[in-house]
């Protein structure tokens, strides 16, 4: 996979998931209403987020990933200790929101809005906190430039010079390397 596809994964992926937040919002700002028929319904459609609250528990599975992984490995120890503690206190939130789901209904709605509530703002902190990281660090390829990774404050990766290291030879006119034709024969 292309950096640039992968950051386009990732950065849909935070649009999905400020998507969940903003829904299961919405919806806990209609359960804190009084009216017992509107949080019949509110209560139908939270049960309904099960799945996309599985994404959100998936997300935070990311070092695991093969995507976030190599964007990992970049990481300064600071953050990458900040991003597993949001994704752990993600966890718990979620699960807490899921129990408390379970034991709703249409008379006992408001002991589910703290959790629920707490879901939102944890994932609205730890998608800004990771889309910062994302726009501060364009992958490989300003990691090893030395300009931009000095612009944006990133310890410059492999920046001694390997004069050992032989430099791969370019295709010629069009055909690939593996195809021209061997100087020996």
């Amino acid at each position: 996979m292309m950096v640039r596809h992968w950051m386009d994964y990732l950065r849909e992926e935070h649009e999905e998931l400020l998507d969940v937040a903003e829904r299961i919002e919405k919806l806990l700002e209609k359960a804190s209403g009084s009216d017992v028929s509107e949080h019949k319904r509110v209560l139908g459609e939270l049960r309904l987020l099960d799945h996309p609250l599985t994404g959100v528990i998936e997300h935070c599975h990311a070092p695991d990933r093969l995507v976030e992984s190599d964007f990992y490995q970049h990481l300064p120890a600071e953050k990458l200790a900040r991003i597993e503690a949001e994704h752990r206190r993600l966890r718990e939130a979620v699960a807490n929101f899921r129990e408390e789901l379970k034991c709703a209904n249409p008379d006992r709605m408001m002991a589910m809005i703290i959790p629920g509530m707490d879901v939102v703002r944890l994932l609205r902190d730890h998608i800004d906190f990771e889309s910062e990281l994302f726009d501060r660090v364009s992958w490989r390829g300003e990691l090893h430039s030395k300009g931009s990774a000095i612009k944006h404050g990133v310890p410059k990766i492999s920046a001694k010079k390997r004069g050992h290291v032989r430099k791969q030879k370019a295709p010629s006119g069009g055909i690939p390397y593996t195809l021209e034709s061997h100087p020996e024969l």
